[in-house]
């Protein structure tokens, strides 16, 4: 008989489904699951780290109990610029230290000088989904560390970043961390930190933080703001005309034919600008991806379809004077059957948008 293993949660969840129990109001599991059926996202304060807790995940969680254990599941690493050769092929990991030896390949042909964007998409085993992209660079052959470039950004937005960069001021910091910095804190104390057997945060660190009245307002767009786009036409050893773009000076995108380049600016809102140097053109406009748990908040917006990994995927569009914003619902595994063996979904979403 195949033994069911208990199920995954947070930290938080785990004290949030304990204080539920310990309700009188809950007389037991059944009427806990009824209550969460009806509203997911319903629990009060107290008990908020059950909101978004899929069904069957409590379900599970109930009937055969909980670990807080949590450890990496899968990571796909899939590279999106570099040797033609080895871009756009997903690499499968089980750990951090598999991903850091597939980097570390990939890496024997990075740039001298820059970095090529590296996708990588985390599933945990608690179902929680981290995705983002690294800068590869030539010395990442000796270097890499996934597990580094996660923790580095995690905390520099949760506000306890070990060492700042050289261009930044320590009030300049302060700025930039927003109400958002407790997302992050707990990010890492109940997945990150646990999913390499590292020590979690002091709780009063994170309790401090909750503290905090928000006095700002808060921020809609949490995505990577991309911008400052250039447009260069090369001829190819073919003799064909190629169009590659680049934000910031790294390379972005590319496109075969003029009318592949025009529909993606149109999708995002960009325009093509002035002639600043020969066959160099500035492309006018931003946008940002972002992803989002919860699709209620963004149900007034134009609904368009992405392909990702060979299906469809809903995602809303707002369009502003200053940016065009795309946003995208998380839970590929299961509202959208994301196969995580197929090309990394950041890569699909920088390539394929049309309006459904």
């Amino acid at each position: 008989m195949k033994k069911i293993s208990p199920a995954t949660i947070t930290k938080a969840q785990a004290a949030a489904l304990e204080a539920v129990r310990s309700n009188p109001n809950y007389f037991n599991d059944a009427e806990i699951l009824n209550v969460h059926s009806k509203n997911s996202n319903g629990w009060n304060t107290e008990y908020q780290a059950l909101n978004g807790m899929e069904y069957r995940q409590l379900k599970k969680t109930l009937k055969y109990g909980y670990t807080t254990h949590v450890k990496v599941k899968r990571i796909v690493v899939t590279r999106g610029e570099g040797p033609s050769s080895e871009c756009r092929i997903p690499h499968n990991a089980t750990s951090w230290e598999d991903a850091d030896k597939i980097l570390k390949r990939m890496a024997l042909t990075a740039p001298n000088l820059g970095y090529d964007k590296t996708d990588f998409v985390i599933l945990f085993t608690n179902g929680d989904v981290y995705s983002g992209t690294y800068g590869l660079k030539r010395e990442d052959r000796f270097s890499a560390s996934l597990y580094g470039h996660v923790t580095d950004h995690c905390e520099f937005y949760g506000g306890i970043c070990k060492r700042l960069p050289n261009h930044i001021k320590e009030d300049q910091y302060q700025s930039l961390v927003g109400e958002n910095a407790v997302e992050y804190l707990l990010l890492l104390d109940n997945v990150i930190y646990p999913s390499a057997n590292q020590e979690g945060l002091d709780p009063e660190l994170i309790q401090s933080v909750l503290a905090k009245p928000n006095t700002r307002e808060t921020k809609r767009y949490l995505g990577t703001l991309e911008t400052n786009f250039t447009l260069q036409k090369v001829k190819n050893d073919f003799n064909n005309t190629m169009f590659y773009v680049y934000s910031n000076g790294s390379r972005h995108n590319s496109f075969k034919s003029h009318e592949a380049l025009n529909r993606w600016m149109e999708k995002f809102g960009l325009t093509l600008g002035e002639e600043i140097r020969d066959y160099t053109y500035r492309i006018n406009g931003a946008y940002r991806v972002t992803m989002i748990q919860d699709r209620e908040g963004y149900l007034h917006l134009p609904q368009i379809a992405i392909l990702m990994n060979g299906g469809m995927v809903r995602a809303y569009k707002d369009v502003t004077p200053d940016v065009t914003n795309i946003y995208v619902v998380t839970n590929y595994k299961e509202e959208f059957q994301f196969d995580y063996n197929k090309p990394s979904g950041q890569w699909y979403l920088r390539k394929f948008f049309w309006d459904k």
